[in-house]
């Protein structure tokens, strides 16, 4: 035997044991010649199940039908070599990602003598990259599409053909970052997913919803009419919106939705959204309406809004915030009971600004926090110097008893003082309740174990019932 046959041989046994990818030879028509272990393992068949049939019957019906096969070989033949990608089937009908690489045979003459074929398995590799490629363009937490596949999306409808109009409607999920910070992050997620999950339900055609990050969720329509701006922004609201559940708490939700309309409202996708960011504020602060149509006297309005909640924070260390004590007199002998605590606030260019006025915005743009524990403090050290000696009632904000560190804030204000705590009010109103009725509960409860009287205030006027006098004990009404 020759040292070429022995050559041949051995080759031919190592072709075969190879197990890692699926190697065989091709006649000229595609008939398949020769097997490996490889091929076994990869597809499926035995070497006597194969051997004489043509190689497209990996391929799906679809590309059987269209040629694919044989395209390929003419690629190979033209060229050297077809090196391509795509679904292969087994014996049993199930299917593996690709990598097939198709080498044309010829002997000394250059006559075709066939094909060889090497398919390696790369499904795995497949699913790391397309696993990578989606978190490149959706939100990992909630499925929905992120700014990147949003913004690809509107510049589309921007520089197709059609020019057709569109709104884009900015959602904001109401006091999510006290929901977050209260609960917990885990509660926090999955009420963002339990929205998107719904939002998910209730997509029509050509609408999309995008999660930006937090809780800022960007929605596009095309649209006709404006009809339909209204009727996607009241099935989104319903979507973010309601009581939500869980092993041991219940959380009610509530959005504002923001719209602006291409081209009316911006010739680009910055400036029609950042329009429909503007109506969301207008809806956040308002009580009424909470779906609102960008105006163009917004932008003046938010931007004094957002200087006042400036001026706020920097008046607090400023002096300009003082404090009237209103005397609280017994109906029948006109006696000084107590006091209540009022604030105050001295602008230095826009002179007093009532408490209506800027406490919402404290409120919405959390300098409530700061400027609630300075009222605290102020009380307490003027009431001793005043020597008023009577109880004195101090008026929390919602946004104060949803603040973590609140009760440990007021016990430190207490103590550095050395105020009475049985001179100390805690006025609170229904809205209180609103968000988390059992965690407002607690911290009431904890403040009432201080020594500190709990007051609610205009009861019957919101939101609450008489349930809720069952729920806790007040020592005011």
């Amino acid at each position: 035997m020759s040292n070429d046959h022995l050559t041949d041989i051995a080759y031919r046994h190592f072709i075969e044991s190879v197990k890692d990818y699926a190697i065989y030879m091709l006649s000229t028509d595609g008939t398949v010649i020769s097997w490996n272990e490889g091929a076994r393992r990869a597809k499926g068949y035995l070497s006597d199940e194969i051997i004489g049939r043509y190689f497209g019957l990996f391929y799906s019906e679809a590309e059987q039908l269209s040629g694919v096969p044989a395209k390929n070989l003419e690629i190979a033949l033209r060229s050297g070599q077809f090196e391509g990608e795509g679904w292969r089937y087994r014996k049993d009908g199930s299917r593996f990602w690709a990598h097939v690489m198709i080498d044309t045979i010829r002997d000394e003459q250059n006559t075709l003598l066939g094909f060889a074929k090497i398919t390696r398995d790369i499904s795995e590799q497949k699913a790391i990259n397309d696993r990578i490629a989606w978190m490149a363009r959706y939100d990992a937490l909630t499925g929905l599409p992120n700014r990147v596949e949003f913004f690809e999306r509107v510049e589309k409808l921007i520089t197709g053909n059609d020019a057709r109009r569109f709104a884009i409607f900015t959602i904001d999920l109401d006091k999510f970052k006290e929901i977050n910070d209260l609960q917990g992050h885990l509660i926090g997620d999955q009420l963002l997913q339990r929205v998107a999950g719904a939002v998910l339900k209730t997509l029509q055609k050509e609408e999309m919803v995008a999660r930006f990050g937090g809780d800022e969720f960007v929605a596009v329509k095309p649209f006709a009419d404006e009809g339909e701006v209204d009727a996607f922004a009241a099935r989104l609201w319903h979507c973010f919106s309601g009581k939500q559940t869980f092993a041991a708490t219940e959380v009610v939700l509530s959005a504002s939705i923001g719209i602006s309309v291409y081209p009316e409202d911006g010739t680009d996708i910055n400036t029609v959204l950042s329009n429909s960011d503007l109506a969301m504020y207008r809806a956040k602060s308002s009580l009424d309406h909470k779906i609102c149509w960008y105006e163009r006297e917004m932008d003046d309005k938010t931007r004094q809004r957002n200087m006042m909640a400036a001026d706020i924070r920097r008046g607090i260390h400023a002096g300009e915030f003082s404090l009237h004590y209103q005397a609280i007199r017994n109906i029948k002998d006109r006696r000084i009971t107590g006091y209540e605590a009022l604030l105050r606030w001295q602008h230095p260019q826009l002179g007093p600004i009532p408490p209506d006025v800027f406490i919402p915005i404290a409120e919405e743009s959390g300098a409530i926090v700061p400027l609630g524990y300075w009222v605290l403090e102020q009380v307490c050290n003027e009431s001793l110097e005043k020597g008023l000696n009577r109880k004195v009632s101090v008026n929390i904000s919602p946004v104060q008893l949803r603040h973590r560190s609140f009760i440990e804030k007021v016990r430190e204000i207490l103590m550095r003082t050395a105020y009475p705590v049985s001179l100390l009010e805690f006025e609170v109103t229904e809205t209180a309740f609103i968000i988390n009725k059992q965690l407002a509960f607690s911290v009431l409860h904890h403040l009432q174990k201080m020594g500190i009287s709990i007051a609610l205030d205009d009861f019957g006027t919101g939101y609450s019932s008489l349930s809720m006098l069952r729920d806790f004990h007040f020592d005011v009404i």
